[in-house]
């Protein structure tokens, strides 16, 4: 028993007993607990900031304004056509119809050395409004009056008011100069030696039609009248030989 209680004494200073080196952790082998490294522990998850949600509010309203507008739209569309559909079931419209009555030559000068041709027509026109309950305004125009594709002189339409179931004889005044060239200026007087001269008269006058007392928007009426006159003389009225007209309106 008193073995047990034995102290064994140590010299102060001595060294150490010596330690057995650890071997290296062979190649491929995982370290021991005891030969890990302490690891930091990861900083916790911090989810990513969602975007403001103002962005999404602003394209909701821009997709809501767009789709309000085309609504908008396509009602204000319909509604036109139904109004349009009311009115022509009410109202009936016709295209009023042109005629030129006569054409007389005041000036017609040929300069043979520059082909230049001085000329003045006076042209009566009449214009049927067949129409019962729509009157027409005339709000001005050109007129002007050609040979084989060459405008030889030109004038203005008068602004006119025409009522319901009317006719209107205007009184169309053209002046021009123009230089022709060798084959039209060869045309001509070939035409005219055989009494058989063709003259487009074009007119092209900006309209309104009123409905009651409703007035429609600004259209373009176009009239085309093809003839064909005997000569052309100044001094002269003309004799017309074939008179076709017609009228377009272009909304």
């Amino acid at each position: 028993m008193a073995d047990y209680h034995r102290i064994h004494p140590v010299t102060v200073g001595s060294p150490p007993p010596p330690q057995t080196p650890s071997a290296p952790p062979e190649h491929g082998k995982k370290p021991s607990h005891d030969q890990l490294l302490p690891v930091t522990a990861p900083a916790p998850y911090a989810p990513a900031p969602l975007p403001p949600p103002r962005r999404r509010r602003r394209h909701s309203r821009c997709c809501r304004c767009v789709c309000y507008t085309f609504l908008a739209l396509v009602l204000l569309a319909v509604a036109l056509g139904a109004t349009a559909g009311i009115l022509y079931l009410v109202f009936r419209p016709k295209i009023p119809t042109f005629h030129v009555d006569r054409l007389t030559v005041t000036r017609f000068d040929v300069n043979t050395t520059t082909a230049t041709v001085t000329d003045a027509f006076d042209v009566d026109v009449t214009a049927t409004n067949p129409n019962r309950r729509i009157g027409i305004y005339y709000d001005g125009g050109d007129v002007t009056a050609s040979f084989n594709g060459t405008v030889l002189c030109r004038g203005a339409f008068p602004a006119l008011y025409q009522g319901h179931r009317t006719t209107v004889s205007p009184h169309i005044s053209l002046t021009g100069e123009t230089r022709l060239d060798s084959d039209v200026a060869a045309q001509l007087l070939q035409q005219q030696q055989a009494g058989f001269v063709p003259l487009t008269v074009r007119a092209r006058v900006p309209i309104r039609i009123k409905f009651g007392a409703i007035r429609l928007w600004k259209m373009t009426g176009k009239a085309n009248c093809n003839l064909v006159v005997d000569n052309i003389q100044a001094g002269k009225q003309l004799s017309i030989r074939s008179n076709t007209c017609s009228f377009k309106l272009k909304i």
